[in-house]
């Protein structure tokens, strides 16, 4: 590929949380091999903030969700807009047909083909292959979480006001995730929140949107020992991260703030059972995950097709507490 010849760069990645972070390593390649590219990235509007403070990044173009055939003189308004742009190079990240189309539609000469994996591998790896798919590698991958200085603040303000900031490990929960199939009981959380604070001197801090801080209340009433921080509901996307960078591990079910803290090389543990870690495990390297591979997993449904959710219920949180254990040791408070 003739470098000179890419001088605007699309690309496009509209959801959900946790896929778009697993393309921030390509988008620091991709500015490492054109470094006087105009890059422009499409991404859907609930994850615009993201994207904000990326210094790899000359354009964020809002994509709007539509279904079907809704709103279709809008969508048609905005896909002659992407022409006009006139982008020589499109990489169609979302891997899907809607923006193979909308790829074609902008006319690129280059432009990254939809690819069907033939064996798991790891979500970042995963978007590499796209790359690969119009001349582009790699190599090796390099991990990036771009957060502001008011990010930074905020979470150096929280953790103070809710007394946090000393010299004790600080352990991140996750109960929040939007399939009932992919969470991990909260009365598992709160035995190993009581473990970690009991036996490693930990703090906890909980995380989850303003829908999930029922959670975050229910792991509190079921613990024995201090009631974990929590931060659910309170922060946006991006002051989650910052306090989460913050955190000497961090527990997760499979959802996006896991891949958050992973980007930010987090040590973190996960559970899963209708999804496999094969494909969406926390990427990078120090990082453990738990699943026991039952004949019906992994499944992909969003609630238990047999209602008995042995896939995570069964996850001991003995187990979880000795990877948590692993962690804080390579990881430890300062």
């Amino acid at each position: 590929m003739p470098d000179g010849n890419i001088k605007k760069i699309l690309i496009m990645k509209a959801s959900a949380l946790g896929d778009i972070v697993r393309t921030f390593p390509s988008v620091v390649f991709l500015r490492e091999k054109f470094p006087q590219a105009h890059i422009a990235y499409m991404v859907g509007e609930p994850y615009v903030e993201l994207l904000e403070p990326c210094p790899h990044i000359d354009e964020i173009i809002p994509y709007k969700k539509r279904r079907n055939t809704e709103d279709i003189g809008g969508f048609i308004r905005f896909t002659r807009d992407i022409r006009r742009r006139r982008f020589d190079l499109a990489l169609n990240l979302q891997n899907t047909n809607r923006f193979d189309f909308i790829a074609r539609i902008s006319g690129a000469k280059l432009r990254s083909r939809i690819i069907e994996l033939d064996h798991p591998m790891d979500g970042v790896e995963g978007v590499f292959e796209i790359l690969r798919t119009v001349g582009l590698e790699p190599g090796e991958a390099k991990y990036e979480f771009w957060l502001s200085d008011e990010d930074r603040a905020f979470a150096e303000n929280f953790l103070r006001e809710n007394g946090l900031s000393g010299h004790r490990p600080l352990l991140g929960l996750n109960p929040g995730v939007a399939w009932p199939s992919k969470l991990w009981p909260l009365e598992h959380f709160a035995s190993l929140a009581d473990r970690a604070q009991t036996e490693l001197g930990a703090r906890c801090v909980v995380f989850g949107n303003a829908a999930e801080a029922v959670r975050a209340d229910k792991i509190a009433s079921l613990m024995k020992t201090a009631a974990p921080v929590s931060a659910a509901g309170k922060t946006t996307i991006r002051q989650a991260a910052a306090i989460i960078s913050r955190c000497n591990a961090f527990v997760s079910n499979d959802t996006g703030l896991m891949h958050i803290a992973a980007m930010q090389r987090v040590p973190t543990a996960a559970v899963f059972g209708p999804t496999s870690p094969d494909m969406h495990r926390p990427s990078g390297p120090g990082h453990k995950w738990h699943y026991l591979a039952l004949p019906c997993a992994p499944c992909y449904k969003f609630d238990c097709p047999n209602g008995m959710l042995d896939c995570m219920n069964k996850i001991s949180p003995d187990d979880v507490f000795e990877s948590i254990s692993a962690l804080l040791r390579q990881n430890p408070a300062e």
